[in-house]
């Protein structure tokens, strides 16, 4: 058998493995991954010592960019998986920020971060500028950012992000070098950017 020939039947065999692969990980958090990969909006917001925050800040991270607010019971059930992900993920390049779309609440969410002990960077929304840049629908909503800046995956609702399938998934992001390689025929072709800004959650 020619060099060649061989060489592409190993790479028709091993590429589409990969991007099941990545495509198992995602159905079995309910992580739609998008069409194609768009860079994520970059956005600047308030910490909750004041300070400003740039997610382009993170550039070189795999992020859980979660947005949620303190009246959401759904978004305060998952936030101490949130913590266990950041917790056991974090020194190895995973970082987690949670966005607050509460407008007046920033003493409850204060407290909240305290009493729970949450030590990721937790941002202020009050305006719903970044709600409205990523066009959030419903709480709790998340999206998973490569390294490079890209948007790899959304997810509505909450999860158990601490779970085996949820660090395989991260995991997976972070030692993925070459995304434009995988073959996207085989994901849902669903792009969550297409949402309407008018039929965004208020």
């Amino acid at each position: 058998m020619k060099p060649k020939l061989l060489w592409l039947i190993l790479v028709l065999m091993l590429v589409p493995a990969t991007g099941y692969a990545e495509h198992s990980s995602f159905e079995k958090m309910g992580v739609v991954p998008p069409k194609t990969y768009q860079p994520a909006p970059d956005f600047v917001a308030k910490n909750l010592e004041g300070e400003d925050v740039k997610l382009s800040d993170f550039k070189g991270k795999v992020i859980l960019l979660n947005f949620w607010a303190t009246w959401c019971g759904a978004c305060l059930e998952e936030m101490s998986s949130m913590q266990k992900l950041y917790s056991t993920l974090g020194a190895d390049g995973v970082e987690v920020l949670a966005v607050s779309i509460d407008r007046w609440n920033e003493d409850r969410i204060q407290e909240y971060v305290k009493n729970n002990k949450l030590t990721f960077p937790v941002l202020l929304d009050q305006e719903q500028k970044v709600r409205k840049k990523y066009h959030v629908m419903g709480l709790p909503t998340s999206y998973l950012i490569d390294g490079d800046g890209k948007i790899r995956g959304y997810a509505s609702g909450a999860r158990a992000w601490n779970s085996a399938d949820s660090q395989s998934l991260f995991m997976s992001l972070k030692s993925d070098d070459s995304i434009d390689a995988l073959p996207h025929d085989v994901l849902p072709q669903i792009d969550r950017f297409s949402m309407r800004k008018d039929q965004a959650h208020h």
